[in-house]
């Protein structure tokens, strides 16, 4: 028969207390608050790049606002991205920057918030041939 030697169980070593504990890191950028839309990214990835921005200095919130400055969506069509943003509503909407991720990368990537270029930014499309336009008043003669 086979006899196998009686090993007591390895107990798990239990994380240090500064582990459990949030950090919390220096705010270098006040001036520039950020708001990273889940719905394409997901959840852990949007917890990913959350604590990174932080880590590097910036602000994130987990809800938007009326203080959030630059509105960052990856993978999101235009169209429905700007729907959303309406539904939701924030005061600033006009003077909010809509970026693509290209945006955050290239951040992460100095260390800073990096001008708004207009390869950046996820514009309100027109709207095309076919689809409902605004009714427009017309005037008898």
């Amino acid at each position: 028969m086979f006899h196998t030697p009686i090993v007591p169980f390895a107990r798990k070593r239990s994380r240090p207390v500064e582990a459990a504990v949030p950090r919390h890191d220096v705010v270098k950028f006040k001036e520039v608050r950020l708001y990273l839309v889940e719905r394409k990214m997901g959840c852990s990835r949007r917890n990913f790049l959350t604590q990174l921005a932080r880590s590097k200095g910036f602000i994130v919130d987990d809800n938007l606002s009326d203080e959030v400055t630059h509105v960052v969506s990856e993978d999101s069509r235009a169209s429905s991205l700007w729907k959303w943003l309406k539904e939701c509503a924030p005061k600033n909407l006009p003077g909010v920057n809509v970026l693509d991720i290209s945006w955050f990368t290239d951040s992460m990537r100095e260390g800073r918030p990096v001008a708004v270029e207009t390869k950046h930014l996820i514009q309100i499309p027109l709207p095309t041939e076919g689809s409902p336009l605004t009714p427009v008043a017309t005037v008898s003669r």
